[in-house]
């Protein structure tokens, strides 16, 4: 039996959709058909009732569908222990950067880190949307720049500031030449949004979604870079929420930036996995907050968030 096996059997019973979850696994309807079946060969028990329009699990799939999150947690904190004694060994630190990540204090924050720790090596990489936390989880990156508009239980997540949200809008789009929006008037829209493969409460918020109801958006597009976010808008018509630093950092000629009432603003965050994670992740954060609060004018419209710690974690 192969661990990826387990991991489709899972996404298939967390969508109850082949489309869906072929599509959050990155493989084809087929392939998944025939890892499902090979599995409930090997298993001699039947995980899932389908026909051509649903998909359920049966009763000894319900069962078996604990085991396997339990099999894959542990798998995971396998790699994330051998991925840690690798780091530890070389002493490096490697940062997954979603987005913008800290906006204008990223690379200030990254600069103080290096001049306060210069026995650790940075390796800083552009995180791929569409591979959500997972490589967080698993120990490829120690620690992660990123929006987080919801705490996650399995995340240690530190905000560093907040900032409003903007919707990126073809520069001919009929809302474009106004100083505010409300983000209802946006529902009718096509979204290009981040791929499913991100935490949902993370999606949802993107979308707007609390503030849709039963409304549903239509999702025109997913992009997996900031670069194919900005593809979207300009060249799609599609829109998008996001920091009011994007733009401003990275700006585009066929895009405007609108700003949206009726959204709480994003959070920039430095996170890291809830549970044995390496300290000097805990550092950057420290690091991170202490740079928010000294320089958090360099930012427009950034703002400290309450009860930001002295204290992010000691490092050794």
């Amino acid at each position: 039996m192969e661990i990826r096996s387990l991991r489709h059997f899972v996404v298939l019973a967390d969508t109850l959709s082949f489309r869906h979850a072929a599509e959050r696994l990155h493989m084809s309807q087929p392939a998944l058909t025939r890892s499902i079946a090979s599995l409930e060969h090997q298993l001699g028990v039947r995980l899932f009732h389908r026909d051509k329009r649903h998909v359920a699990l049966t009763s000894e799939g319900s069962d078996l569908l604990t085991r396997a999150r339990r099999l894959l947690a542990g798998m995971d904190e396998f790699a994330f222990a051998a991925h840690s004694l690798r780091a530890a060994s070389q002493q490096v630190l490697r940062v997954g950067v979603y987005g913008n990540g800290l906006a204008q204090l990223t690379h200030l924050v990254f600069q103080e880190f290096r001049r306060r720790y210069p026995e650790v090596r940075l390796q800083v990489m552009d995180a791929d949307f569409h591979r959500g936390i997972g490589p967080l989880l698993a120990g490829e990156y120690h620690v992660a720049l990123l929006r987080a508009p919801a705490q996650l239980p399995e995340l240690r997540t530190v905000p560093v500031f907040l900032e409003p949200i903007d919707v990126l809008l073809p520069r001919d789009h009929r809302l474009a030449g106004l100083a505010t929006t409300d983000v209802a008037a946006l529902f009718d829209e096509p979204w290009v949004t981040f791929p499913p493969s991100i935490p949902g409460a993370w999606a949802a918020h993107w979308l707007a979604e609390e503030q849709r109801g039963e409304a549903k958006a239509a999702v025109g597009s997913y992009a997996r870079t900031e670069y194919e976010l900005y593809a979207a808008v300009a060249y799609q018509g599609h829109v998008a929420l996001v920091p009011r630093s994007a733009l401003r950092m990275r700006p585009h000629p066929g895009i405007v930036a609108v700003p949206v009432s009726g959204m709480d603003p994003s959070t920039a965050a430095v996170a890291m996995p809830a549970m044995g994670y390496d300290p000097a992740a805990a550092a950057l954060a420290d690091v991170a907050t202490g740079i928010a609060r000294e320089h958090i004018g360099t930012i427009e419209d950034a703002r400290l968030p309450a009860g930001l710690p002295d204290n992010a974690g000691g490092f050794g």
